[in-house]
Order: structure tokens, then sequence, then C-alpha cells
């Protein structure tokens, strides 16, 4: 089994117009843009009768946006608000005992963060957020379908890598996440869930800021 993933993450963040970028009254205005792409080729061994099934090609397509802003409600901390977008669409071929899926996301977040800066340069930004998220997902399998929608409400502490190497540049990325998630299924999936999750960074996604100000 092998697997090819390909993400790219482009963001293009922060109108501001003031002297330094965290200072009090600075707003941050920005888009981030997710992509990914992976592909796989898979069999299942069958102890019954010591065979293998034939090989299923799969193949998974992602993409996101996510619009934001920020106002600095004092030096060095921003309340930032953002909703988005997100799509997933996974295929196998052929799909006789595996599902063709579709997976639509739309989310909304809003997060208190503090700055911790050297020479208001370099440092990290940590702080809590909570999240709302509403989940579509649709499967397709070779003889039926099915469906079914969920609710997620949550909250946690992150923090990320902050870099200005320049009056007019910026540069982040995440480094750790703790959350809590509560979901709750519709449709064809009744139940509920509750996870908690603590995570480091695990693959580099950066964003890069255009600070436009004095």
């Amino acid at each position: 089994m092998y697997k090819k993933l390909l993400l790219v993450v482009l963001s293009v963040i922060t109108l501001q117009a003031a002297k330094a970028q965290t200072e009090k009254g600075n707003q941050q205005l920005g888009a981030t843009f997710g992509f990914s792409t992976s592909t796989s080729n898979s069999q299942s061994y069958l102890s019954y009768n010591n065979t293998y099934t034939g090989n299923v090609k799969g193949k998974t397509t992602s993409y996101s946006i996510f619009p934001s802003y920020s106002y600095f409600i004092a030096d060095k901390l921003d309340l930032a608000v953002g909703l988005g977008y997100g799509y997933n669409h996974m295929t196998n071929n052929p799909n006789d005992n595996n599902s063709n899926s579709d997976s639509r996301n739309y989310f909304g977040t809003i997060s208190l963060r503090k700055y911790f800066l050297f020479d208001n340069k370099i440092g990290i930004r940590t702080g809590p957020y909570f999240t709302y998220q509403k989940t579509k997902n649709s499967y397709a399998y070779s003889s039926n379908s099915a469906s079914y929608s969920s609710d997620n409400y949550g909250g946690g502490l992150g923090m990320d890598f902050v870099y200005y190497p320049a009056k007019n540049i910026g540069l982040a990325a995440g480094l750790a996440n703790l959350n809590y998630t509560h979901s709750k299924n519709k449709g064809d999936t009744l139940g509920s869930s509750d996870n908690f999750n603590l995570s480091f960074v695990n693959n580099l996604q950066l964003s890069v800021y255009y600070v436009f100000g004095k």
C-alpha cells in the first residue's frame, strides 16, 4: 500500500493601519486556502480462504477556505473571528465493499490571542477559542447509499509561532492545540460523542501576512 499526499496551504492575511503589527487598535483581515490530495492502492487479506481481495484504488481530494478578522483590543492582545468552508471527496475503485463519500463542513470560530514577542519580531501567540461546525456527509456503495449530518461544538487552547521579518511581512505556523469537541449526529446515523485531543505540529502549515500601514 502506498500513499501520496500533496498539501498546499496559502494564506494572505492582514490589512493594518498603525505603527506596530500588534498595537492596540490595529485590525487584521485575511483568508487562508487549503488543498490536499492523496492516492492509495490496497488489498485485504481473507483469512478464511488464505487469499487477498482485488486491488482497490482510492483517491481523496479536499479543499478549504477560511476568511478571518481580528482586532487588537490591547497591545499584543487580539480578538479574532472567522468563518470557513471545507469539502472532502473520496472515491474507491472498485467500490463493491468500499464507499465513495462527500463531506461538507461549515464552521465558525472566535478566539482571544495573547502575543509574546521578542523585540516585536518573533515569538508565540496563544489563547482560548470556541468553535461551531456543521458537517454534512453522504456515502454511496455499489448497492445502496446513506447520509447524515452532525453539529459539533468545541473549544480549546491553541498556540502558534509568529515572526515579523519586516515591517510589512508576517509569518505564522501552528505549534500545538488542546481541544474538546461534542458532536451530535442526525439522519441515517444517530448518536453523540465527546472527544478530547492534544496535538502538536506534524506538518508545516505556514501563514504569510502582508501588513499594510505606516
